[in-house]
């Protein structure tokens, strides 16, 4: 550079050669250059300025348009603390995540395998190597893991961690709340399998999370089985009872009841030995306790054990409605043709006395039968009303039957429709008893036979069935007399 003219105390402006030129600045050292460096507040207006933002932590310029642009490093994804939602579950489900070069403003936002994307509800940010997202559980699908996690800033730079979260749903009950049956004390019971199932194929265990069911003597596997033989009881028993089912390590809790039936054994269930026979016709002609006879006299028979729920309401064996369209008791004397169409009205009408003359004006269904009449198939249908309180386990009792052999059968169903065959009106009446639940069966009865037959019964029915097959007779006056049955029943 030359100088015309140098003054003691500086350089004159006027006195710098018009052709001296400038170059650019060149740096020596390994430190560093130092720049200007402040505040946003502190920026200055001179386009061209370049400076260290000390609010933001990145380096800036001020560009022709007066406004600065930012030299920001490009953000990372190094982890995010969930990896898995529970998208049936309900509600928000929070993600923290780590990187670095976060920005105060930037979103969160989730790639399925099939490229959709949508973003978080919210994101958060706590600093430049944390930020918070919240999204709703139910936005993610478990056809589309696993989901990308990517972060973009608010100017445009992104990141994305692949294959960072999986759908695991909680298992879904199948087996209903609530009661899972009816079992009776100090009897094996007929195995219950609760079930539930995983949305993702995985494996389903079962565990009690109470201890009540080995309380009552009863237990359960793994596999959801419900087993053993419960406790005995001083009355019907309910239980409740708490079921975890667990897959992929996801939980779901069910509550359920199981009610251990007391057993009351050989109880009187119908003794109706003590009607007599006259020649006022005293058989029954309508249904229930307080029978009314055919002469208008009022029928006891001796019944110990009074149901609660009996045709909807309180009452016995004997409160049954006997169904005149589905019997078949022709006979000599009494049948349910035009000849008489008032026969007793319930099967467990019989009488004390034996006797032609009994038999013809007081057995039940026509039990004399006449020689002619060749009818070897004699059975009454009796409806105990919607659900019944009572079941039946066993049945043992005495029969007295006039001449030759029959078998006498009993029989339940709740469909009555079941129960086919003639009504009656016919010289060989025939029953065909598909659909009907056999449960004392083939009882030969001859003079007198005393019945130990004995059968499981799980259903409460609502008809029931007593029918009797004559094997052989030696003469036309046979017929059922008397009966009286005793039982075990919950």
């Amino acid at each position: 550079m030359a100088l015309t003219r140098v003054r003691k105390r500086g350089i004159r402006a006027d006195a710098v050669n018009e052709h001296v030129s400038f170059t650019n600045i060149v740096d020596a050292g390994s430190e560093g250059t130092k720049v200007a460096s402040g505040t946003t507040a502190q920026r200055g207006s001179t386009t061209g300025q370049w400076r260290y933002n000390a609010t933001t932590g990145y380096f800036e310029g001020r560009n022709e348009n007066g406004t600065f642009s930012t030299l920001v490093p490009d953000p990372t994804i190094s982890s995010v603390d969930d990896t898995e939602v529970d998208s049936g579950a309900g509600g928000n489900q929070t993600f923290v995540v780590t990187g670095t070069n976060f920005q105060n403003v930037g979103t969160i936002s989730f790639i399925g395998n099939d490229s959709s994307t949508f973003n978080a509800t919210s994101t958060t940010f706590n600093s430049s190597t944390q930020v918070t997202a919240v999204v709703a559980k139910s936005s993610f699908v478990n056809a589309k893991e696993p989901y990308d996690i990517k972060y973009t800033g608010g100017d445009g730079k992104a990141f994305t961690l692949e294959n960072q979260i999986n759908v695991d749903n909680a298992p879904t009950w199948s087996t209903s709340a609530g009661s899972v049956g009816s079992i009776v004390e100090s009897q094996a019971m007929t195995n219950i399998t609760l079930s539930a199932t995983d949305p993702d194929g995985d494996s389903v265990t079962y565990a009690e999370t109470t201890s009540n069911l080995s309380g009552i003597g009863l237990a359960l596997s793994s596999a959801g089985v419900l087993s053993g033989t419960p406790n005995a009881v001083s009355g019907n028993t309910t239980t409740s009872f708490t079921v975890r089912a667990t897959a992929g390590g996801k939980t779901t809790d069910r509550d359920f009841t199981i009610t251990v039936n007391n057993m009351t054994t050989n109880a009187l269930l119908w003794d109706a030995t003590n009607l007599t026979g006259n020649s006022s016709y005293n058989f029954p002609n309508v249904n229930g306790l307080g029978l009314t006879g055919q002469d208008g006299g009022t029928l006891s028979p001796s019944t110990a054990i009074s149901f609660s729920n009996v045709r909807g309401s309180a009452g016995t064996m004997g409160h049954g409605y006997l169904l005149t369209d589905k019997q078949d008791s022709w006979g000599h004397y009494t049948h349910n043709d035009s000849r008489d169409s008032t026969i007793g009205d319930t099967f467990w009408s019989t009488t004390l006395q034996s006797g032609h003359s009994q038999s013809k004006y007081s057995s039940w269904w026509g039990g004399h039968h006449g020689g002619g009449h060749n009818n070897y198939d004699l059975w009454f249908a009796m409806d105990y009303g919607d659900n019944p309180s009572f079941k039946i386990t066993r049945l043992t009792g005495y029969s007295e039957w006039r001449t030759g052999t029959a078998n006498m059968y009993f029989y339940g169903t709740n469909d009555i429709s079941n129960l086919n065959g003639n009504t009656g009106n016919s010289d060989a009446g025939q029953m065909t008893t598909t659909g009907l639940t056999n449960l004392v069966s083939a009882l030969a009865i001859q003079s007198t036979s005393w019945d130990t037959s004995t059968f499981t019964n799980n259903t409460f029915y609502r008809y029931y069935v007593l029918r009797v097959m004559v094997v052989s007779t030696s003469s036309y006056d046979w017929g059922l007399q008397r009966i009286k049955y005793y039982g075990d029943y919950y």
